[in-house]
């Protein structure tokens, strides 16, 4: 629905039938709609991020890749939106070769997610039900937080676009702030093992998100190169760590 009411806005626009005050702020380019869908669905991925974060760690980061992913694909869209005509597209080697980048970069990506979630391996770090119930309720309140922030960064973001205000890279700037709350969970679950293995492990998830925000503000080629190094990462730390332990389970 919100991509068929964008396209219509802009129908709307091109026809002149909006006053200034409203056609200031529509875009005449029929691909934004497109765009917009595709922030609409990232927005779904995010909330969904939130509340995946009590239930399974891996699971979150898995959600950060999916979520890259679509950035990549609205990327692509973004970069076809800025060709005048598709006949042009040959002598547009530039911006052919940046959508290639972008898509085959998100086809790795969504295949790099189904080895992560074959790989993954939940294994408790708590001793008893009550200590991972209290572990999952601190989760619960980090992901409260996580929410209370994004929808504190939405409103911000479109009162600076009303005010004919900077827009802040919103998407860049969530990263940066999931980076702090792995840290966090990566400290808060120190109090529940201490094992070397554990707390890599976790310290490593981090990292990959750290690897995720950077490939959003990489430029293009580097971006997908950064995000395929995330994936392996991600991957071989996953192999190894239920290898680990699960020797050390059934030791």
């Amino acid at each position: 629905m919100a991509f068929l009411l964008s396209l219509l806005i802009i129908q709307i626009n091109r026809w002149g039938f909006l006053p200034q005050s409203i056609a200031q702020y529509i875009s005449h380019n029929y691909f934004v709609a497109i765009e917009f869908a595709f922030v609409v669905l990232l927005f779904f991925e995010v909330l969904s991020l939130v509340f995946v974060l009590p239930h399974s760690v891996a699971g979150a980061l898995a959600k950060q890749f999916e979520i890259l992913s679509l950035i990549l694909l609205r990327n692509s869209f973004k970069e076809f939106g800025e060709i005048p005509d598709i006949s042009d597209l040959v002598y547009m080697q530039d911006v052919g070769l940046h959508m290639i980048s972008d898509a085959f970069g998100a086809l790795i990506i969504f295949v790099g997610i189904y080895f992560i979630r074959v790989t993954s391996k939940h294994y408790r770090i708590t001793e008893g039900d009550e200590e991972q119930f209290r572990f999952a309720q601190l989760k619960k309140v980090i992901s409260i937080i996580l929410l209370a922030i994004f929808l504190g960064l939405m409103v911000q973001d479109g009162w600076l676009f009303l005010n004919h205000e900077s827009t802040f890279k919103f998407f860049e700037t969530f990263y940066t702030i999931l980076i702090f709350s792995d840290i966090l969970i990566v400290l808060v679950s120190l109090r529940y093992s201490y094992k070397y293995i554990v707390l890599f492990r976790n310290s490593g998830f981090a990292l990959a998100t750290v690897l995720l925000r950077v490939a959003l503000t990489a430029p293009v080629y580097y971006n997908v190169v950064i995000g395929l190094v995330a994936v392996l990462f991600v991957l071989i730390l996953n192999i190894f760590y239920g290898k680990i332990v699960a020797k050390q389970l059934y030791r």
